[in-house]
């Protein structure tokens, strides 16, 4: 390969090199608008500028053939006179810094770019991909041109200096219609992206709005059993009982709104003891009567009244209900679940059994990932919000189910005290 050839080529990589920075730790972190018209993409071309200048074809001396109008030519299209006269003033000062009698060609060229190009920009911005690689593949060739015909006038120089001018022309040309395509792509991958995050929050709204209304059906149907019971009971303290049951429903149906406001939030509200015994009765009584609808019975193991967990009662009583809830929903035809709780060392372990229709390995191990379910009209954000609670609370929580067999639930927490 010839000097001239490599000299240029390694000019194309350190006019790319800083493009590719640009979109790491620009593009990529949604730091910029599509239009590119930021201080660092002026920065980064004018660090390409500088980079470029320092290595070029040195043909005679204070002569200087490099890749630096290209990105004089891409400044100036895509940031109007704002980028082209920082890349001019950038581009000057260090050509002077070199010196040579070269500069005054490239003062001419660089001043023709920077008062005429800007001009297109408006024009340019709107055109389709394949039309802008042609406006800035013509710019291109007719600085290199310039450069060659001036530097030919300057130096009536033999036909070596034709064959680097020809050379030079190609790969100003093609690296021009490189760098074009890539800025491009960068710029259609950053809009992209923000069009993906749109559309992906849209989604969420749509799918978190589907699970507020699945999880809030869990306490209206309770509520809903409790009133059809009161119509048969006519015992004051059981009616009243009820109630309280009905009202304590309705308030964590409105917990539930507050929760999915701030989903994202795993904070727990207010830490205390919680009794495990007393919890866990408290949710089978709540989930008796749709229990009882769906022809299941709830069996529960005499619990230790004395382990107690530290974490939000709210929070454990909306994993519970959930759980069980699950559970009765698993078994279609009716049956049986079993809640027994164990006591070891320092901590608790509470398990969920039901014979139902199960779940196959791979439906297990997608337990607890957002709108994963199981139910046709499900969304999976109640066992999240499950996985979460637990998560939260310093337990952990696994899972055994075989298909056509049941599922068994198996919540750890650490004691209290």
């Amino acid at each position: 390969m010839s000097y001239e050839l490599e000299r240029l080529l390694v000019n194309v990589l350190f006019m790319l090199l800083p493009l590719f920075i640009f979109q790491m730790f620009w593009l990529d972190k949604d730091r910029v608008n599509s239009n590119l018209k930021t201080p660092g993409f002026a920065i980064m071309l004018s660090i390409s500028l500088i980079i470029c200048m320092s290595f070029p074809i040195e043909f005679f001396p204070g002569f200087h053939f490099d890749l630096r109008h290209v990105l004089l030519i891409i400044g100036a299209l895509y940031g109007g006179y704002y980028f082209s006269s920082w890349l001019f003033i950038t581009v000057f000062a260090y050509r002077f810094f070199l010196g040579g009698d070269g500069i005054y060609v490239n003062f001419f060229v660089i001043t023709l770019i920077t008062a005429c190009v800007p001009l297109l920009s408006d024009i340019y911005s709107k055109l389709k991909l394949y039309q802008k690689v042609i406006i800035a593949f013509i710019l291109a060739e007719i600085s290199a041109v310039l450069v060659i015909l001036l530097s030919y006038l300057v130096l009536q120089t033999p036909f070596e200096f034709q064959t680097t001018s020809i050379k030079y022309f190609i790969v100003q040309g093609l690296s021009m219609c490189l760098v074009v395509y890539l800025v491009e792509t960068m710029k259609y991958n950053a809009q992209m992206r923000k069009e993906l995050i749109k559309a992906e929050k849209m989604s969420i709204l749509t799918q978190i709005s589907a699970s507020i209304s699945h999880e809030v059906k869990n306490p209206i149907t309770i509520t809903q059993g409790f009133v059809e019971a009161l119509e048969d009971e006519d015992s004051k303290e059981r009616r009243k009982e009820y109630v309280g049951y009905i009202l304590e429903e309705l308030q964590r149906a409105q917990n539930i709104i507050y929760e999915f406001l701030a989903l994202t939030k795993p904070e727990l509200d207010s830490m205390t003891s919680i009794n495990i015994s007393k919890e866990l009765s408290y949710s089978v009584n709540l989930m008796k009567p749709f229990a009882k609808s769906h022809k299941v019975k709830i069996e529960i193991d005499n619990i230790d009244d004395h382990c107690m967990i530290l974490g939000d009662r709210q929070k454990i009583r909306q994993c519970f209900i959930n759980l069980i809830k699950n559970s009765i929903e698993a078994m279609e035809n009716g049956g049986e679940l079993w809640i027994k709780a164990n006591k070891n060392s320092n901590r608790i372990s509470i398990d969920i059994i039901d014979n139902g229709i199960g779940m196959t390995p791979n439906e297990v191990s997608k337990l607890g990932t957002p709108y994963f379910t199981t139910k046709e009209e499900g969304t999976g954000l109640g066992m999240m919000i499950v996985f979460n609670i637990i998560k939260t609370m310093k337990g952990e929580i696994k899972v055994e189910s075989e298909k056509g067999k049941g599922t068994k639930f198996m919540i750890t927490f650490p004691l209290a005290f």
